[in-house]
């Protein structure tokens, strides 16, 4: 466990210089990154070197999306939904509740040594999440998340690292006009310790509910939705929780929105169940269909 959290400290706060590669769904992208860090102040910044031109920018809690325009600034919002190497969550204590954590042996990534820690799923029907990781500054060099069947469901991989930051301040800076925030420091990151368990019960063995609050989405009509917050330790599952449309209308559906990160939809009395997260498709529709939502969370 001690040292699961140093690797999801350095994952956060290690000082590096890199490029890494990023495979999902038949396809790769290529990302420079670079990262300074002075206590608990972070300044980072990753570049796309292939496909729509876009920056994401971090600066303490605050993550910002830059592009050349508003197609590169949509495909910038989605890319920044998983940032290695900071994969794990903020607080990894709860891990264990869901995942057993076994060290598999040794590779060399990245010209650097380093030894594989498995987090494997006490729940055959979860995902099986891989990192190699340096032994000096425990920051991963690798990243493998596999499917149920053991298949690679998305990868990222450094080619090139320095694990020290670029010293000019000029390397952290946007270069492209088009902005958009993505998180701002003030945002919350983890559990609300006001939220009751109760409000949500028949949930996979290891889920709680982190957050539950009402947000109000686009193409929702300006009404406000109610937005759940699940974690099994390392999987963060978004519920969001609407009226449904007229019966006609109706229509179960799973999808891929990015690498690891899915979503489906289900019907549940008078609401519609729509879960976004980094959880397979058919586990996914399986935890909508179980979980029973109590009170109008109004």
């Amino acid at each position: 466990m001690q040292l699961l959290r140093n690797v999801g400290n350095a994952s956060r706060q290690q000082a590096l210089d890199g490029t890494y590669l990023h495979q999902m769904n038949g396809m790769m992208e290529t990302f420079h990154l670079v990262r300074q860090s002075q206590g608990d102040s972070v300044r980072e910044k990753r570049v796309s070197l292939d496909g729509p031109p876009r920056e994401v920018v971090r600066t303490g809690g605050e993550l910002t999306c830059y592009a050349q325009d508003k197609r590169a600034l949509i495909a910038c919002r989605i890319s920044a939904m998983r940032l290695f190497p900071a994969l794990l969550p903020d607080d990894v204590d709860d891990i264990p509740r869901s995942y057993a954590l076994k060290r598999t042996g040794s590779d060399r990534v990245a010209q650097r040594d380093c030894q594989w820690l498995d987090l494997q799923p006490r729940d055959p029907q979860r995902y099986t999440m891989r990192m190699c990781i340096d032994p000096a500054t425990h920051l991963p060099l690798k990243v493998i998340t596999l499917s149920p069947r053991g298949d690679a469901v998305e990868q990222f991989t450094f080619t090139e690292v320095e694990l020290a930051g670029a010293k000019d301040k000029k390397a952290y800076r946007p270069k492209l006009p088009q902005k958009f925030l993505l998180l701002s420091g003030k945002a919350a990151s983890g559990a609300d310790p006001s939220v009751s368990q109760n409000e949500v019960t028949g949930l996979p063995q290891g889920f709680r509910l982190l957050r539950s609050s009402a947000r109000t989405l686009p193409g929702a009509g300006g009404k406000p939705v109610r937005h759940l917050v699940l974690s099994d330790g390392l999987v963060m599952l978004s519920v969001f929780v609407e009226p449904p449309p007229p019966e006609s209308a109706r229509m179960e559906r799973v999808g891929n929105l990015h690498g690891a990160i899915n979503m489906a939809t289900s019907y549940q009395n008078d609401m519609q169940l729509t879960a976004v997260g980094d959880m397979p498709q058919t586990a996914m529709m399986t935890l909508l269909k179980g979980m029973h939502i109590n009170g109008k969370g109004e």
